[in-house]
């Protein structure tokens, strides 16, 4: 069953992110406008400093890796590193896409619903572009998939080890460390070592780049100053259209089967999804008001909001249910 939810979520992905990379234009961006950030990275391990950006180092480093593989299929310098970049992003939208899946087995979900959910979040707009395009979301939105699937499934020990690797995918990943505290994990010795553990290896991983290769970029403290300053307008704007607009850009009209799910759910009287899972949906507002990008940060809490999405679908075929 995984080998087809491979090949679907693989199919699903290539149909929509192809596009996305093979007409991709660095002087009209669009979406992607950190690309450009990105691309310097992997061309150097240590760029002149531009933003905070410099601290997500997986994905160009991975790229610059690859490229000498993707150099060999096109003599563009350009499209080579584009190519090693979609390589890269596409690995791990695949991964996000499987790990989602294992997610919702996990959650007691058949397999044909669990594999409407991986199709939903691989033909999504905000997988589409951060899959074609040179960007490093790809790895977090990953990262969110192995935490809730590790979660879900009870791995308490596989979970302690990921967690600070994790932890490295993103900045906006710390608020996620915590989850595992609210799942009977919070027990265990290994999740609450690794807790603060993934915040320290995050802190040192900044350290080693700012100290040996010579990165000196804003500090995480003035970074979520600089937004903190600007939460109400990023409230006002996320109740205004376009913030609206914005705010259902990633999942469309599959929130409105979230909101239906999430009221059933609600009614039962033991919830189907746990706490945790739930959990990253508040998560994901913070992130919005304080980033003011209301399309990506709200994706972030994609696993409650597709199985949320889920639930609806199997309720309306229940018949389906357990098979």
């Amino acid at each position: 069953m995984y080998l087809l939810a491979a090949a679907v979520s693989a199919a699903v992905l290539y149909g929509g992110s192809y596009q996305q990379f093979r007409f991709f234009d660095l002087a009209h961006p669009g979406g992607a406008v950190d690309a450009a950030d990105y691309l310097a990275m992997a061309h150097s391990p240590a760029p002149s400093t531009v933003n905070f950006r410099q601290y997500r180092w997986i994905t160009p480093a991975l790229a610059r890796g690859v490229h000498g593989l993707t150099a060999l299929v096109t003599v563009d310098p350009d499209l080579s590193l584009r190519l090693a970049f979609y390589v890269v992003n596409f690995a791990f939208s695949l991964g996000a896409c499987l790990l989602l899946f294992a997610t919702l087995r996990a959650l007691a979900f058949n397999a044909p619903i669990a594999l409407i959910g991986a199709s939903l979040f691989a033909s999504s707009r905000v997988i589409v572009l951060v899959t074609g395009t040179p960007m490093a979301d790809a790895v977090f939105f990953c990262a969110i998939a192995a935490l809730a699937y590790l979660m879900v499934s009870g791995r308490a020990t596989a979970l302690a080890l990921a967690l600070p690797v994790l932890a490295l995918s993103k900045e906006i990943f710390l608020p996620f460390v915590l989850l595992p505290l609210l799942t009977d994990m919070r027990r265990s010795t290994p999740i609450r070592i690794a807790v603060p553990i993934a915040v320290v290896a995050f802190a040192l991983n900044m350290y080693v780049l700012e100290r040996l290769c010579g990165i000196s970029g804003p500090s995480l403290v003035s970074t979520v100053a600089d937004h903190a300053a600007q939460l109400g307008e990023h409230a006002r704007d996320l109740f205004s259209p376009a913030g609206l607009a914005d705010l259902q850009s990633g999942f469309s009209l599959t929130l409105l089967l979230t909101l239906a799910g999430a009221w059933i759910d609600g009614r039962r009287s033991s919830r189907r999804l746990p706490a945790a899972v739930i959990a990253m949906l508040p998560i994901a507002v913070v992130l919005i008001v304080f980033s003011g990008n209301a399309g990506r940060m709200l994706f972030a809490a994609f696993p409650a909001i597709i199985a949320y999405a889920m639930l609806a679908i199997e309720t309306v075929l229940p018949q389906q249910r357990g098979n």
